[in-house]
């Protein structure tokens, strides 16, 4: 009932492994048939008075009936009869408890965990075990959760989170099943325990012994828990791995793997993963389109510009566009706009993904997944593309209320970003889906606060930078009053700082000029305005001086809005020590955009 194909995936493996119990299971009744079973004496009976060995015996007989009848558990005719059971299920011996839960699984599927009788019986089963597993063994433990597994009630299950919490605090003592199991119950919980350390250290200790399906369902454990992998060594070992059973490797065991690589490792400090992508690009062909998305996802979040490999996967996804999903089209358009690369394909690969959104037959997937189109159409916006059908599409009262709801806080940044998107770009548009005051609204929640040197908190390295900057600029411009911070462009989330220049190259007051929340094109006078960008130390891309999509769609924004965009890279700022050194950088950034 109601599993995941990850989750049957990685089952499947530890069962061929031989330590997980089987989930199949066949009631063989024959031998327990008296004369008088009748069904109908069966129901009928009062069960408070019938003994616990007669209610444990019948239990199997009533399972077989409905199942052949297709007669579902919460028929009111068996109240009674589960009313007997639930009180009795404490009574139990440990292999009868067992055979509950596989008689439980034999009756017709169930609309949900929570439907009556069946609850009332999982529940009193969940209490039973939870009575008795302090003095159960490791395997005795996760014997149990695989049974709740089978019910598919293991996140409800309070058992299952003890027994697995219990597992993590002693996981310098499992051996390599118990520990691979336990992190699939981790995963199939989505349960982030408390000792999640100690179960990457016990990963290292036993990770010679593990195959790489085994790593496949321990990656699962750590990614769906929320909790990256802090070894980089570790991580480095799995990308090792891979490679090395690189045309053998399952798709579902690749993709589980790279999702806890991309989430562990976010920063490259080494040539690891473009490697790693040499590696995989000859074995895109043969991967699905999920496979290949996660690969291209790996590539855009340490921002590893892999011109060879993303072509491939580019080249793959083009010959199979109608069957690609628009969530897989939102991440790969996210890639390719986050890398500034618009694959070398016969067919320009993101005219494609705009046509295969226009397509009528993509009406039922956009109304079923509403966000992800949304923000297939704001990444557009990264490469430079604002195709205005799909926008108004967006933009439609209807479509934001079925998607997102009737209030504009649950909207995400890619309306915010459509909605300015629309003004900058398609001036000649009138939208207004969204309000001035939703604008607002949404720029609050989207945006970080404006470093400020009078408030006090613990800035991180870009607002150090930035707080830095903007005292160097004042220093240099005569004041305070020359300078100001502000969201020019309220969907990014930092602000900038901006500055203004006379005809003649003098400083001009921009205090009080602009209003936080609003979309500010540049103020139409003879002035120079000029806006200093703040580029963190994650906007360059690996082993090279090349922006980010995001930085450079921000620098195209403001062009179009009037301004002189002049980014402040960080790689080169941090390494400026002295006061003297920073104002001629500045000047020269400043001067440089004053010429374009």
């Amino acid at each position: 009932m109601f599993m995941e194909r990850e989750n049957k995936y990685a089952y499947e493996i530890m069962e061929k492994c031989g330590y997980a119990t089987q989930l199949k299971n066949v009631l063989a009744l024959n031998t327990m048939l008296k004369p008088n079973d009748d069904f109908d004496n069966l129901i009928s009976k009062d069960w408070s008075k019938e003994s616990t060995s007669e209610i444990f015996r019948v239990f199997p007989l009533i399972a077989l009936y409905c199942s052949k009848n297709n007669i579902c558990i919460s028929n009111a005719i068996f109240d009674n009869y589960i009313d007997s059971l639930t009180d009795n299920i404490k009574k139990s011996t440990t292999e009868e408890l067992k055979s509950h839960f596989f008689t439980l699984s034999e009756f017709p599927e169930t609309v949900s965990i929570r439907t009556r009788n069946y609850v009332e019986i999982w529940a009193a089963l969940d209490d039973a075990c939870i009575n008795r597993f302090k003095d159960w063994s490791y395997d005795e433990i996760l014997s149990f959760c695989a049974l709740f597994y089978k019910l598919s009630a293991t996140k409800a299950s309070d058992f299952c989170y003890k027994g697995i919490q219990k597992l993590t605090y002693r996981a310098s003592k499992l051996n390599k099943s118990q520990l691979v199991q336990t992190f699939f119950f981790i995963a199939a919980m989505r349960f982030s325990p408390h000792d999640m350390h100690g179960m990457e250290l016990a990963v290292e200790k036993h990770f010679d012994e593990m195959s790489i399906d085994e790593l496949a369902i321990v990656s699962m454990g750590f990614f769906k828990s929320k909790v990256p992998v802090r070894s980089m060594s570790l991580v480095s070992n799995i990308i090792d791995r891979i490679c090395e059973n690189e045309s053998t490797i399952n798709e579902v065991t690749l993709a589980a793997l790279l999702k806890v690589i991309r989430f562990s490792r976010k920063f490259p400090i080494d040539n690891k993963i473009c490697i790693f992508l040499d590696t995989l690009q000859s074995q895109v062909p043969r991967l699905s389109i999920m496979c290949n998305v996660h690969i291209a996802l790996l590539a855009s979040s340490t921002l590893t510009k892999h011109e060879g490999c993303l072509f491939n996967i580019a080249k793959t996804v083009l010959s199979n566009m109608s069957g690609t999903r628009i969530k897989d089209m939102e991440r790969l358009v996210l890639t390719f706009g986050t890398l500034n690369m618009i694959p070398d394909t016969k067919e320009n690969f993101i005219e494609s993904v705009i046509e295969e959104l226009r397509k009528p037959d993509r009406e039922t997937e956009i109304k079923t997944h509403g966000r992800s189109f949304a923000c297939c159409v704001a990444y557009l916006g990264l490469l430079g593309y604002y195709p205005i059908d799909l926008m108004e599409k967006v933009l439609n009262k209807e479509f934001l209320e079925k998607t997102y709801g009737k209030y504009c806080l649950s909207y995400g940044r890619e309306i915010l970003t459509i909605h300015n998107l629309v003004k900058i770009f398609h001036k000649e548009k009138c939208l207004e889906a969204v309000t001035e005051k939703e604008a607002v609204t949404l720029a609050k929640r989207y945006t970080d606060y404006i470093p400020d040197i009078n408030f006090h908190k613990q800035y991180n390295v870009t607002e150090k930078m930035f707080l830095d900057l903007r005292k160097v600029v004042e220093t240099t411009r005569g004041g305070p009053e020359y300078v100001t911070g502000q969201h020019i462009l309220p969907h990014h989330q930092r602000g900038d700082i901006i500055i203004c220049d006379s005809q003649n190259d003098s400083p001009v007051e921009v205090k009080d000029v602009f209003k936080f929340g609003k979309l500010h094109p540049a103020p139409n006078d003879s002035n120079i305005w000029i806006v200093l960008v703040i580029a963190g130390r994650n906007v360059l891309l690996h082993n090279s001086d090349e922006p980010c999509g995001h930085l450079l769609s921000k620098i195209r924004e403001l062009n179009a809005m009037g301004y002189k965009s002049a980014p402040v890279i960080w790689n080169i700022y941090s390494k400026l020590n002295t006061f003297e050194d920073k104002q001629e950088y500045i000047n020269n950034i400043i001067a440089e955009a004053k010429s374009r």
